[in-house]
């Protein structure tokens, strides 16, 4: 058989749910090769397999090698479903951060314009405004693929996924054709993974590369790498960016989407953001949320979309586990954020430092079995920015915490239990400083070696605030 003849009754690439009939993909994996799990796949009815070698198999089982186990079930995929990603308008976005903000502000605003729309992303899947939880930022293939099905099956027009760089290398979105393409940023994070920032980048590129036709690249301009991304699109480019200097690079040719920010004000509850002659107020605060509006702002002109409209559905936006501010009537501020690379960490830090008229004390910490570079970068921020550093888990997953803990360098008490440790930062703070809880956001459980540790920063910042009035 050969692999363009495969018509998949069903499909699976976890041995364990596979049915009678079914068609195995064995996808090798960084721990474990699943084609050590073609047998049970085999036990529990699969008709056929695909692999990326030979492997024995009994008779009347069907085998098929190919190159890629994952371009295959991500071809597979689009087949089974009946290629629904060419029945959607899809907007992808990739970049280190601000993808969950931007994902966000288009569901908004798409909605606000009267579209029905689907969502995807690392907090969670939204059907139409209804959601379905989330596990990876970017699903598998085969999820992936079932989700745009339902989506279409629901009436789903628009669909803004957030499109991660493990996703790209893993082929999850191949053969997806993308209306438009957001480039947000590049900096530090996922090296563990892609080990180079230029492998980093190539990976990236790849979006760029899936865009349509016609399709319509928008592009932070004031990013180091934005020239290098806007070299793989072979259609429109729309810049956007806060710098003045841009680069030498102007949009591929003048339009009624090319915008301009004129001013912006940012305070610790709100800001006020002027682009081209329309005036916004948004909760989303601090530089890089400015550059998260100008791509959502420039995408929503690209899809048509009213500035009124544009401008109503941003300042109705909100952002769970983004500068999220907990409030239980203590007289300092506590804010809960996701940033947990470096130059996000930064950022957030830069945000809040000037309006910290006594402390900045933050609490945050690395995950295990991930890009250990960083840990001693952000140490060195946390120092050079806050004024007392409470140093704790994340998600350790197969790592000792402690050796986490150490790693991450520079002064700071260091706390493996989380909640302790934001305990200790709230009854230290007092009228004056600033709370930051960093680096998990909305997540709701830590991961120790497979356990599900329950942890909300959110919640348990309410719980211990309300204990101590």
């Amino acid at each position: 058989m050969k692999f363009e003849e495969i018509k998949p009754a069903g499909l699976a690439y976890d041995s364990r749910i596979v049915k009678a009939g079914d068609v195995f993909v064995a996808i090798p994996g960084s721990k474990v090769d699943g084609a050590s799990f073609i047998p049970q796949a085999i036990e529990k009815g699969a008709k056929t397999i695909v692999a990326e070698k030979q492997v024995a198999v009994p008779e009347g089982i069907g085998l098929v090698v190919v190159p890629s186990a994952r371009q295959a079930l991500a071809e597979l995929s689009s087949r089974f479903f009946g290629s629904p990603a060419k029945k959607l308008k899809i907007i992808g976005i990739t970049g280190t951060n601000g993808k969950t903000t931007i994902a966000y502000l288009l569901e908004s605003i798409l909605r606000e314009a009267g579209h029905k729309v689907g969502m995807i992303g690392t907090v969670e899947t939204r059907v139409n405004g209804r959601s379905i939880g989330s596990k990876l930022t970017t699903p598998e293939s085969l999820d992936l693929q079932g989700l745009l099905a339902q989506m279409h099956k629901e009436g789903v027009t628009h669909v803004v996924m957030e499109v991660s760089s493990h996703s790209l290398a893993q082929y999850r979105v191949w053969g997806i054709k993308f209306d438009i393409a957001i480039f947000t940023n590049l900096t530090h994070d996922h090296l563990d993974f892609h080990h180079t920032m230029e492998e980093y980048l190539d990976t990236k590129k790849q979006l760029f590369r899936q865009l349509k036709e016609n399709g319509i690249a928008i592009v932070n301009v004031d990013d180091p790498y934005s020239k290098q991304i806007a070299e793989e699109v072979a259609g429109e480019v729309l810049f956007y960016g806060v710098k003045e200097a841009k680069h030498e690079m102007r949009s591929t040719k003048q339009s009624e989407f090319d915008i301009k920010l004129k001013s912006y004000d940012i305070k610790l509850d709100s800001m006020q953001v002027v682009i081209d002659t329309t005036m916004l107020k948004t909760p989303l605060v601090g530089l890089y949320n400015v550059y998260n509006i100008l791509a959502a702002f420039q995408a929503g002109l690209a899809m048509q979309i009213d500035r009124r409209i544009i401008k109503k559905a941003i300042e109705k936006t909100r952002v769970p586990g983004r500068f999220e501010r907990v409030e239980a009537g203590q007289p300092f501020p506590v804010i809960v954020d996701f940033a947990h690379s470096p130059d996000s960490l930064q950022k957030l830090l830069e945000t809040v430092r000037p309006f910290t008229k006594g402390k900045l004390i933050l609490v945050f910490g690395c995950p295990g079995d991930r890009d250990r570079e960083k840990r001693p970068i952000m140490g060195r921020i946390s120092v050079e920015l806050a004024d007392w550093v409470f140093i704790t888990t994340d998600d350790p997953h197969s790592e000792d915490p402690q050796k986490i803990l150490d790693d991450i360098t520079g002064r700071g008490e260091k706390i493996i239990d989380r909640k302790q440790a934001i305990e200790k930062a709230l009854l230290s703070a007092r009228k004056g400083d600033i709370v930051v809880i960093a680096g998990r956001g909305h997540e709701k459980y830590q991961d120790f070696n497979g356990k599900k540790v329950e942890l909300d920063d959110r919640e348990a910042a309410r719980e211990i605030l309300g204990s101590i009035k």
